[in-house]
């Protein structure tokens, strides 16, 4: 079973990935919680009268939340692991973005990128004060030592920043044209690798000299359900497939 991405569900994780994800280095091991990421930059008006104006409208309670198994390790996968001890905790972190791709043009312009809000630290374990003894080797002994993924810290886990709250609006100028709009939410993997955990978007929405257009999005986590929507203003675009 490879990678699976549902809108408001976890990520399912076969056999062969996880290897995968346990053998490659675990991102930047951190003896102490890191801070807060700082709150969004302020959106700002058009720079030039020649400009318009793409106006993303956000409601629900406009908090997306994460937990700490969003990527599922399945049990046929445990099972291939053996006796290896596997991190219960797989959710590192996660960001948002909100990004377009004009019609005829090239590529894709991010227009807003939050900080990575890290969900998982990782804590020194105690050393033992005790002096080792000297003994034979046991049979768990040797399995031990052929363990490819291994660390003497602990990951722990940060309840408080488990869920970020977004704007109510977001203000962005662009060139008169049509434009895909996009609204994203990455998850931060135990290999460090980003994956796409749940997004929506519209396209051809236009965009004229010294106008307005208006996006209505809804984010909302509530119950446990997690909500990404963004509709597409009458006439102006197309709602995507979602």
């Amino acid at each position: 079973m490879g990678v699976r991405v549902v809108h408001g569900r976890r990520i399912g994780i076969g056999a062969s990935i996880l290897i995968l994800l346990l053998s490659t280095p675990v991102i930047s091991q951190e003896a102490d919680p890191p801070a807060e990421p700082a709150a969004p930059a302020a959106q700002t008006q058009p720079a030039s009268p020649e400009d318009g104006t793409l106006l993303l409208s956000l409601s629900g309670n406009r908090q997306f939340c994460v937990v700490r198994n969003e990527i599922e390790i399945s049990q046929s996968a445990r099972e291939a692991r053996g006796q290896q001890k596997i991190p219960m905790i797989t959710t590192m972190g996660y960001k948002y973005q909100i990004s377009v791709s004009r019609r005829g043009g090239g590529g894709v312009t991010k227009l807003h990128e939050s900080p990575m809000i890290r969900t998982t630290y990782w804590e020194e374990q105690k050393k033992s004060h005790e002096l080792p003894q000297p003994r034979l080797p046991t049979e768990k002994d040797l399995k031990k030592s052929k363990q490819s993924y291994g660390t003497n810290k602990t990951p722990r886990w940060m309840p408080k920043n488990t869920c970020t709250t977004l704007l109510p609006e977001y203000r962005f100028p662009l060139t008169p044209g049509r434009y895909d709009v996009y609204l994203g939410f990455d998850l931060l993997g135990i290999n460090g690798q980003w994956v796409p955990l749940a997004s929506d978007f519209i396209t051809n929405l236009s965009i004229e000299k010294g106008e307005t257009s208006r996006v209505e999005g809804k984010v909302d986590t509530s119950s446990g359900v997690r909500t990404v929507k963004l509709e597409a203003p009458a006439k102006t675009a197309s709602a995507g497939a979602r």
